[in-house]
């Protein structure tokens, strides 16, 4: 009764919308192209795999056009997704990135509970998500659950990117920019027809930075980061309705990795002392003697053939990819203690192979009844290996050097794992949309997702020398008998999820919803013997609540809201309100003694929350943007200690909230002048499940600056400041043992210039 009573006070918002339902009911129309309408109060968004008006979707989207991209200087997602409400990036030091909607968490070595569809392709690792971004046409950022329609790993939302089309004429653009830290970027595209049917496109970008921070021991720049990416596209239309569509793209990034600072209660860091953890410390220095290493490439390509048969359009997507990476430097407590007992140094490489085909029949848009059926497969393949040696020279391992534990320079092997992971997963799914009447709206839609997931330990079977303990901690776990053979496992998990949503259109005032729908994510597998290793090195009375196996990970949840054009369509209003029950939610646990990094499950979360945004463009004055979410998360199930039932669920910002405004003068000869500023605050973050003292990061305040001269659309001239006062915080922090903690830098104020010029 709790949950029904706290969405009937949320649409209440509801009231001022029906309020409203004078102005006519617009008719159903085959929608335009992505991001193009008649009236620019509106956007059209493919949000539920159908081009459809924003205004009118019943699900809470948050749209960045490619406006919005330049306006704001956006580079990669974390720019967008910060003042998205109700959504917490997480960038670590390692080269991973974690988006969580509305209190529902993705974390290292599990999957991500947000989906990302770039031009139709759903990724089947983030790993290749947190990129520059380039070429964009449009982000929509859709909350609450989307497995019904994107299917796995989209229990919490989908990230929907479309990349631009070629032109109709041949045509481009180039920026440059420089900034602080010795920041370099460039990006340039160029496309047009080829002929009067196929059209082509090719982009790339460039950035080099040094980052902000400097190692006081080694005079290492721990954040540098070079990058470089590129996309090829053709664009085929050889007959009427048919479209063909390749892209090929891929990146190659090196820089810095795992830098990570500790607070060890007792243990100064560079001669600062550290008395008690605390997760706004921001004043310990980077002093490890070792250097971290990132290097990661990827190469993808993808087929969209769509064929318009006037009843329906049958759609084929296929894709495939291929990851690489390895990242190392030292392991904790990062200090610069080479030769030292007990140091080590670590390194990770991780090679990703993914298939994925879909097939799906959408009917016509102009229609009453709307339906769409399809079928999903995905193959995915991962070779994982970890390896924990002695540190003796300060030098991470090579990346080839982990293919097999031991080297007699570096020094030899504390602990090794390798691990070959393969997914296979085949998901049938359906949806209908019907229109009652002329305003009222229903739509139905179902996915029942079998996903078949399998480890083999390949770590040697041998002895180690330094441990006394066999490398491979499957054998080691089962004892005498136990061969390779024998050090694999398979699961298979199924699941349906069903979405519902009813929608009453208030004609050009916008639209009321309300929707129901479920979310899944499989369970998996840590590696083969970790609750047997941890269990050996464990405390008397100590709790380990790590499994060899997982189990997965389902949501419930319930919604509404409302979208509003007011003030003849300048003011654009949405609300939405929403409960989400959520059984099995996978959290990180990382054990640095051994080497292991696993997952396990907090038994039950409730989330519950809001969300308001709004953009106002003032007839003939400034456009004034906000917006606010607030989630309250709670454990309300965990077996392993019930003591921690109550505590703030982990990894997700309790509120944050976003402002600005922004203004175009005229100056005459075609010249404009735009003036933007930009408020962000981040709500107060716990880190684990026991919302361990000390860990808990307090809000953090965020101020952005733009100004842009420009010449019609021939060219512009920016200045910018990014955390313009220089807060100072962490943007990660992972809790161990009680007296530990490691963090992750947030970067400092970065000033800059940036130009674009097209042609």
């Amino acid at each position: 009764m709790r949950t029904r009573g706290y969405l009937f006070r949320a649409s209440a918002a509801w009231v001022v919308g029906m309020a409203l339902t004078a102005a006519p009911a617009m008719a159903q129309t085959e929608p335009a192209p992505v991001g193009e309408t008649s009236d620019p109060t509106d956007i059209i968004v493919t949000a539920t795999k159908r081009n459809e008006n924003l205004s009118q979707v019943p699900i809470a989207v948050s749209v960045t056009t490619d406006e919005d991209i330049a306006a704001k200087g956006i580079v990669r997602p974390q720019d967008y997704l910060i003042s998205t409400p109700n959504v917490t990036f997480i960038d670590e030091a390692t080269g991973d990135s974690f988006t969580n909607i509305r209190g529902q968490t993705s974390v290292r070595n599990s999957d991500p509970n947000v989906a990302v569809v770039i031009d139709g392709v759903q990724l089947s690792s983030l790993k290749q998500f947190n990129q520059d971004l380039f070429n964009i046409q449009q982000i929509e950022v859709l909350k609450g659950p989307q497995s019904a329609i994107y299917g796995r790993n989209a229990a919490a939302g989908a990230i929907v990117v479309t990349t631009k089309l070629p032109r109709e004429e041949l045509g481009g653009s180039f920026l440059a920019g420089y900034g602080s830290w010795n920041t370099a970027r460039a990006q340039a595209e160029v496309s047009g027809p080829l002929t009067d049917t196929l059209g082509f496109g090719l982009a790339a970008s460039f950035r080099d930075t040094d980052g902000p921070f400097t190692n006081i021991t080694t005079g290492e720049k721990p954040y540098r980061l070079r990058t470089v990416l590129g996309q090829a596209r053709l664009y085929w239309e050889p007959a009427d309705g048919l479209t063909v569509d390749f892209k090929l793209s891929g990146h190659d990034t090196k820089g810095g990795s795992t830098a990570l600072q500790s607070q060890f209660v007792g243990l100064p860091i560079g001669g600062i002392p550290v008395n008690e953890l605390d997760a706004d410390r921001t004043d310990l220095p980077f002093v490890t003697n070792v250097e971290g290493q990132l290097d990661e490439w990827l190469v993808a390509g993808s087929l969209k053939i769509d064929y318009d048969m006037g009843w329906a359009t049958i759609t084929s997507v296929t894709a495939a990819d291929k990851l690489y990476q390895f990242f190392g430097g030292d392991s904790p407590p990062y200090l610069a203690d080479s030769g030292s007992p007990g140091a080590t140094v670590q390194g990770y490489k991780y090679r990703d192979r993914n298939f994925s085909q879909e097939l799906r029949l959408t009917s016509a848009s102009d229609q009453r009844f709307r339906w769409q059926v399809g079928l999903y497969y995905l193959n995915f393949k991962r070779g994982q290996i970890s390896e924990l040696n002695q540190d003796l020279v300060g030098v991470v391992p090579p990346s080839d050097g982990i293919d097999a534990p031991g080297d007699p320079i570096i020094g030899a092997t504390v602990s090794y794992a390798r691990q070959s992971y393969k997914t296979e997963s085949f998901a049938p799914f359906a949806s209908v949309q019907f229109d009652v009447t002329d305003q009222l709206h229903l739509n139905l839609a179902g996915r029942y997702d079998i996903e078949k997931r399998s480890v083999v330990e390949l770590a040697p079977d041998a002895i180690n020398p330094v441990t006394g303990a066999n490398y491979n901690l499957c054998i080691q776990a089962r004892g005498p008998g136990t061969t390779l053979a024998d050090c694999q496992a398979s699961e298979t998990f199924k699941e349906f999820e069903p979405k519902a949503s009813i929608s009453y259109d208030l004609g050009r005032t916008g639209s009321v919803y309300a929707s129901y729908g479920k979310g899944f994510k499989s369970g998996g597998f840590n590696p083969l013997g970790s609750r047997a290793a941890l269990l050996a090195v464990a405390p008397p009375g100590a709790q380990v609540f790590v499994q060899d196996q997982f189990e997965p990970e389902k949501s419930t949840s319930w919604e509404v809201g409302t979208k509003l054009r007011l003030f003849d369509r300048s003011l654009s209003l949405n609300l939405a309100a929403f409960t989400t029950n959520v059984s099995g939610a996978q959290q990180f646990e990382f054990f640095p003694s051994a080497g292991l990094q696993t997952t396990t499950s907090i038994d039950k979360v409730r989330l519950r929350g809001f969300e308001v945004d709004f953009n106002w463009r003032i007839p003939g004055g400034p456009q004034i943007f906000g917006a606010y979410g607030y989630t309250d998360g709670k454990v309300r199930a965990f077996a392993a200690n019930p003591a921690y039932v109550g505590n703030r669920a982990p990894n997700a910002a309790k509120y944050n909230l976003n402002a600005g405004i922004t203004h175009d003068f005229e100056l005459g000869n075609d010249l404009m002048l735009t003036p933007r500023v930009e408020y962000t605050r981040i709500g107060s973050i716990w880190w684990d499940v026991i919302n361990t003292p000390g860990s808990r990061r307090s809000p953090v305040d965020l101020v952005d600056a733009r100004l842009t001269l420009a010449k019609a659309d021939r060219w512009s001239l920016s200045i910018f400041g990014k955390n313009i006062f220089n807060e100072k915080y962490n943007r990660s922090v992972l809790p161990l043992l009680g007296v530990f903690q490691l963090t992750s830098r947030a970067e400092t104020r970065h000033l800059g210039v940036e130009g674009r010029f097209n042609f």
